[in-house]
């Protein structure tokens, strides 16, 4: 019984939903038809005749231009505005002015095909074309894109966008639609056609489908002349109308008609289907069903007016089925020929009334039945937020096809020993595309333009064929039919000429129609703009940063037809993105630079690198203060002793390659690994337990103490040390300091003789990590130091990662640790800070490391993209995840990871807002890595918070390192909250 209750009352309310959802749409209803039907029974036969006029606008601070709008307006009650080039504040200002003086608000409506950059191009983003979103597989990027561009549209108050243009792009000659269509399968254009349109018409701007019938092929320019499509309606049936049959049935607003001629249709002599009764209301509004509003092209166009007057070519749009007359060539002429239309009865009363219903309507829906008003402060901010960017991004990257592959370099895979050169064609100086292979490898870089002599071609011909892979950047104009200009025939000879000699990755940037040129090509990438962002991606996706998927829009070839394109799977190395790219706020993570500020202003620590990435996208990279106070200053490449961060990114990983070697049983004793400790109470130690930091191993113990004179004002202990390098003295303490050889013997010895803690509860100690360099160095019969290099230092192409740093790079580029006036009485640097492990002559298994914050979040990346990396896979799936799995016994620990505290009562080194699965490490120099498989993310602190003194806990006491943590987490939520905006 009680469950029949809960169903009953379960019904009653989801009926009163539908019943409040019913009432509210009825309601809606109403009131559309009640001020529809008001308006036109209180308007005037001018004012109707109006309404059917759409006339162009600039807004470039031409007052006698204005006048004459404004005039207009007052005097023809005209229905609309089409904005055209000028400043977007002047605009607004503009619509706003215009607005207020007409009786009923107007359409405002702009030719965007690809955003507010198509007709403001330095004062917003310009989204692609459409051919290049052609190429696009997931159709969702189209509608992203279609939301932003009509929050910009109705930022600056425009209401109707004059897109997308679904014509079918079958002719590559069309000298008027060419990029402007997503291609030529008509099933691809309708479906980017339909998310394109979706996108607007949800987001509350008109979308107009265009050019009905199809404009696509036509070899003469309407602008210019009337062009004629000569084919029969079943051909027209399969192509050019497909995506007007299916899409007028969806939601479009609009359809513009173009002017074009369809004997098939109408075989008058020159009758452009804008005036055509047969192409409009026989085709589009009976067979098609079409019932929203039909806007004719600009009736200004050569198209029309080569063959129509004035007045009269206005007059029979109207009479074929138009109900809004766009951009009549003369107004006046226009209003009164349609006016003596209407007096002499060719135009009938209701016909006018049937297109002013539609209008009202349609303006009724755009919220046109109050006066609009457009804010203008803060228009330009709004119009160039990186949210738009950060879409440009996503569909530069999904765009890029790969056309050729034939040995399989696409994407470069093994980088260690590879010797590598970019060539630029036609520019001279370094590109976007060839700088991003620098954030790679270390790449040459050369240029060629197409007009240097041919003594200059051979002479790189020449150097460039020394190296194993060249990339060249063809880098075009994207214009039509720019062939012998953008790749002239020395340009392709030179080309294949290298191929035979070399590796060669040909990247194409710019008209997909070039490619024909290209058929030599082993290795062909197609990517369709020129721009930076589209110059960045393509060289990111080439060293196999992101899943290349792009497929030829138009057909080039036999060998490459529409739908060719060679899907090309991620190797997964980290790439580069703006944060809204991957959901996150970029003003909500510049609290960052608030907190570094504060750092170095209170002497918290001197400098900082930090690095996020999520999603395998590095989303921030900043450098922050200076190595000393009054020293260099931080930069990307500046080398950090990471202390304890050590005991993660060297003596771990060893131990996950010995794991999956099967060199190491992480539940044996530790009297399998070392030999002679077998009567020590570290002998029957398990593996897992020690890298948990559940051995009952002591935290630390002072090594170095026994060594010092008691007055350090007498230098360094000669029991001990010397201060040059001699025979009985070779481990390199620091420098000038060299340590008995043979006292690193004593410093195990104490350790096997130590006492073990009487619980096997959490505590965490250095001295398991001296006991696992023994145990890899002895199943690797290799040291860790050259054991971590040849297994992932080396072929990850971690030039700034290893130890003992001095050997390899300047003093000048390593940050120094500590004014050291207890031990080394000495700056360190480059030298290890921690004493154990510079008493073990730099190599420890728990410091000793020295990197950078780009290379250790590769590093980390590598464990989050589960042992893979680049392409190869450095540890086995399952092993990271027993490593990175909380140990049984932990509340924190994983196998030499830590992990966020889950206990409330104990101290936490990350932030509240991090999840549980957490994992990664701090230093005592202030180093952090951090990898959050939950959320993709990867997150690294560096700093030198020791220098000048280890006794400063002015960064630790203020928690820095979780604090930035913490803004990653509140910059997901805050793009979240903004996405709603």
């Amino acid at each position: 019984m009680l469950f029949k209750g809960f169903k009953e009352k379960w019904y009653i309310l989801v009926m009163a939903c539908i019943t409040a959802l019913q009432v509210s749409a009825q309601s809606y209803l109403e009131r559309e038809d009640l001020w529809v039907e008001g308006k036109l029974t209180e308007m005037t036969l001018d004012q109707k005749i109006g309404q059917l006029f759409m006339i162009r606008a600039y807004s470039k601070g031409n007052e006698a231009e204005e006048k004459i709008i404004n005039d207009y307006i007052k005097k023809y009650h005209i229905g609309g505005l089409c904005f055209f080039q000028g400043k977007v504040d002047e605009q607004a200002s503009l619509i706003n002015k215009y607005q207020r003086i007409s009786t009923i608000p107007m359409f405002m409506g702009i030719d965007a095909e690809w955003g507010l950059g198509m007709r403001f191009p330095k004062e917003t983003v310009s989204f692609p074309r459409q051919l290049m979103l052609g190429a696009i597989q997931d159709n969702k990027l189209i509608y992203e894109m279609g939301k932003e561009i009509a929050k910009q549209c109705k930022r600056v108050g425009i209401n109707i966008n004059f897109a997308p243009s679904i014509d079918i792009n079958s002719n590559p000659s069309n000298p008027v639609i060419y990029d402007r269509s997503f291609g030529q399968s008509p099933q691809n254009v309708t479906a980017k056609g339909y998310m394109y349109m979706k996108a607007l018409e949800d987001a509350g701007v008109m979308a107009c489908i265009k050019h009905f019938p199809g404009h696509g092929d036509t070899d003469t320019d309407s602008h210019l002349d009337l062009p004629v499509l000569n084919h029969t309606l079943e051909r027209m049936e399969n192509i050019e109308f497909f995506p007007f049959r299916r899409l007028a049935s969806q939601g479009a607003g609009a359809v513009m008609i173009g002017h074009l001629q369809v004997p098939a249709i109408d075989s008058r002599a020159n009758r452009p289907a804008t005036l055509s009764q047969r192409a409009v209301s026989n085709r589009l509004r009976g067979d098609m069903g079409y019932n929203g509003v039909i806007f004719t092209g600009a009736m200004d166009m050569k198209g029309v007016t080569k063959y129509f007057p004035n007045g009269i070519a206005d007059a029979e749009a109207f009479l074929a089925g138009n109900d809004v007359i766009l951009l009549p060539e003369n107004l006046p002429k226009a209003f009164t020929t349609i006016k003596d239309y209407v007096t002499e009865g060719k135009i009938s009363i209701n016909r006018l009334d049937e297109s002013i219903e539609r209008i009202l309507r349609a303006k009724y829906k755009l919220g046109l039945n109050t006066i609009p008003y457009v804010e203008p402060v803060g228009i330009y901010d709004d119009l160039n937020r990186n949210q738009s960017t950060a879409i440009k991004q996503k569909l530069a990257e999904a765009s890029i096809t790969v056309i050729s592959d034939d040995d399989n370099l696409i994407p470069i895979r093994d980088l260690d020993g590879l010797d590598i050169a970019t060539l630029s064609i036609n520019n001279n100086q370094k590109t976007i595309f060839q700088t991003r292979a620098d954030s790679y490898v270390d790449a040459r870089h050369y240029f060629l333009m197409p007009q240097q002599l041919s003594q200059q071609f051979q002479q790189h011909q020449q150097t460039l064929s020394r190296f194993d892979k060249v990339i060249v950047g063809i880098h075009t104009s994207g214009k039509q039919n720019d062939f012998s200009k953008d790749l002239p025939e020395e340009v392709i000879r030179f080309l294949s000429e290298l191929q035979s000699k070399t590796d060669v990755i040909i990247v194409l940037f710019g008209n997909p129609y070039l490619l024909k040129k290209l058929n030599f090509a082993d290795h062909l990438v197609l990517s369709y703009d020129n721009d930076p962002i589209t110059q960045d991606a393509t060289m990111q996706a080439i060293f196999g940063v992101s899943d290349i998927s792009g497929k030829l829009p138009v057909d080039i070839s036999e060998n490459w037809p529409t739908g060719h394109g060679i899907f090309k799977g991620s190797l997964k190395r980290l790439g580069y993105a703006i944060p809204e790219m991957i959901g996150m706020s970029t003003s909500i993570l510049k609290n960052i630079d608030t907190l570094m500020a504060e750092m170095i202003n209170d002497n918290a620590a001197p400098g900082a690198q930090i690095l996020i990435a999520k999603n395998g996208k590095i989303v921030w990279q900043k450098a922050y203060g200076k190595l000393t106070p009054d020293s260099y200053y931080v930069s990307d490449n500046t080398i950090y002793d990471v202390a304890s961060v050590t005991k993660v990114l060297a003596t771990t990983l060893a131990t996950m390659k010995l794991v999956d070697a099967e060199k190491i049983n992480l539940k044996s004793p530790l009297r399998h690994y070392i030999a002679g400790i077998d009567t020590t109470d570290k002998a029957n130690l398990i593996i897992e337990d020690i890298l948990a930091h559940h051995a009952r191993l002591y935290p630390w113990i002072g090594f170095y103490e026994k060594t010092t004179l008691p007055q350090k004002s007498f230098g360094y202990n000669p029991m001990y040390y010397s201060g040059m390098l001699q025979d009985k003295y070779t481990i390199p303490v620091a420098r000038g300091m060299f340590m008995r050889t043979d006292y690193i013997d004593s410093i195990y010895q104490e350790i096997w003789t130590s006492k073990l803690r009487e619980s096997d509860s959490y505590r965490y100690s250095d001295l398991g990590f001296y006991i696992m360099k023994k145990v890899v160095e002895n199943q690797s019969h290799t040291t860790l130091d050259d054991y971590t290099y040849r297994n992932f230092y080396k072929p990850l192409l971690l030039t700034h990662t290893g130890y003992t740093p001095l050997l390899r790079h300047p003093e000048f580029n390593i940050a120094p640790t500590e004014i050291d006036n207890y031990f080394r009485l000495q700056t360190l640097r480059g030298y290890v800070h921690d004493m154990g492990a510079a008493m073990l002559g730099g190599v420890g298994g728990h410091a000793g490391l020295f990197s950078n914050a780009k290379e250790m979040a590769i590093l980390m990346q590598m464990l989050l993209n589960k042992g893979a990396y680049g392409g190869t896979q450095y540890i086995k799936p399952e092993t990271v995840k027993i490593f990175t799995t909380r140990h049984i016994k932990s509340s924190r620990r994983g196998l030499g990871f830590d992990m966020k505290e889950l206990d409330p009562k104990k101290t936490k080194s990350t932030s509240e807002l991090a999840p549980a699965s957490t994992f990664g490490h701090t230093g005592f120099t202030g180093t952090a890595v951090w990898a959050d498989p939950e959320n993709n993310i990867v997150y690294i602190f560096c700093t030198n918070r020791t220098y000048p003194s280890r006794n400063n806990q002015t960064f630790n006491n203020r928690d820095y390192r979780a604090k930035v943590q913490a803004l990653i987490y509140e910059a997901m939520k805050g793009y979240r909250a903004s996405a709603y905006l």
